[in-house]
């Protein structure tokens, strides 16, 4: 219920009773109507008995869900903007790599479609920006293991693993949010409209570059 109230409180309907009231208070007072020890406490009364019929109204039921509405999209906005950066920090990473570029680039290209599908009107999909967000973490502990000879070395000795093997298991990472992300664009309703859905679009990605 405080949750409500609040949404209806910033909403444009609740700021408009509030400011018209307010500029009709501080008129009347400066036109010499009432004095202000009368205009504050008239002006609080009247605001809040407009404000509260406004709620239990049906214009108040549609002002809260307007302001959910809104909030809604802006954090749909937000969430978008933050997958387009981690995308656009992907692409620009230096992978020396060969197989590991590769698998970076299928999870960009999968993450641009995504975006492309969302900017087309498609509901966005937090699993698939967590995969994203997976997909950075991968890269970024791939990239810092593998940084160095000492690094290397560590991981050998350690750990029993290859560098092998941590390309591997990198790629196999890449590879499953990449996969994530297709699966979730080719369901009913999702995905980008033409002659091609969005697995078709990487897999074809995939045969040019071998």
């Amino acid at each position: 219920m405080h949750d409500l109230m609040a949404k209806f409180f910033r909403s444009p309907l609740a700021i408009g009773i509030v400011c018209g009231n307010a500029l009709l208070a501080v008129g009347a007072a400066l036109a010499g109507i009432a004095p202000v020890l009368v205009v504050v406490p008239l002006f609080v009364l009247v605001t809040g008995g407009e404000l509260a019929l406004a709620l239990l109204s049906k214009p108040g039921a549609k002002a809260i869900l307007g302001e959910q509405e809104r909030e809604r999209k802006e954090h749909d906005v937000d969430r978008l903007e933050e997958t387009a950066r981690l995308r656009k920090r992907l692409a620009m990473l230096r992978v020396e790599n060969p197989e590991v570029k590769a698998a970076v680039e299928r999870l960009v290209l999968a993450a641009g479609l995504y975006l492309e599908s969302c900017a087309k009107g498609n509901e966005r999909d937090p699993l698939v920006e967590e995969a994203v967000q997976n997909a950075v973490a991968t890269v970024d502990g791939y990239l810092h293991l593998s940084d160095a000879g000492r690094i290397r070395a560590r991981i050998d000795s350690e750990h029993g693993n290859t560098r092998q093997d941590l390309e591997q298991k990198t790629i196999l990472s890449l590879d499953t949010s990449t996969r994530l992300i297709g699966e979730k664009l080719a369901l009913p309703f999702g995905g980008i409209e033409g002659n091609h859905t969005v697995l078709d679009a990487m897999d074809g990605r995939q045969e040019l570059e071998e």
